[in-house]
């Protein structure tokens, strides 16, 4: 998955609904009118009033998180909607993997084994996100009993 977008209303609408689409808005650079560049920024946030954008939060592959006013964006290159997996900005992709194992321990947590519908289509999703490389390389955090339960019904529903 990796869906290019088009203006500041679809980077707005994927932000809003990241829990239920996954994923992140990642741009290949992005270039403010003083000059500066970021190389594979992600944007965290977007603010608008009556209908006019007017700051966009990145996190720049550093670390750097920036503010900026919409207009001292000069260039946005290749900005696309990402799996988390997929992501070249490294500081952030862990930052969100961590974020979704929290999330995923907590829902693992309250659906206490039953494996309902609506957590195992919103686990799904979070395992589609990270890749489930990282599922199993944080086997050790996840109980053994979730692992488990989670892996031979998860197989046979997908």
């Amino acid at each position: 998955m990796s869906y290019f977008i088009n203006g500041y209303k679809d980077f707005y609408t994927v932000i809003e609904n990241e829990r239920k689409i996954g994923g992140v808005i990642e741009a290949e650079e992005v270039q403010l009118k003083n000059g500066e560049i970021y190389k594979n920024p992600v944007f965290t946030n977007i603010d608008y009033s009556g209908g006019i954008f007017y700051t966009a939060a990145i996190v720049a592959n550093d670390g750097s998180h920036i503010i900026v006013h919409v207009n001292d964006i000069s260039m946005i290159k290749s900005p696309a909607h990402k799996k988390i997996k997929d992501m070249k900005n490294h500081y952030f992709k862990e930052i969100k993997i961590k974020e979704k194992m929290r999330y995923l321990k907590c829902l693992a947590k309250g659906d206490q084994g039953a494996f309902t519908k609506p957590f195992v289509e919103e686990a799904k999703l979070i395992i589609e996100d990270i890749g489930s490389d990282v599922l199993i390389n944080e086997k050790q955090e996840l109980s053994y009993e979730f692992m488990t339960m989670f892996n031979n019904k998860v197989v046979k529903i997908a």
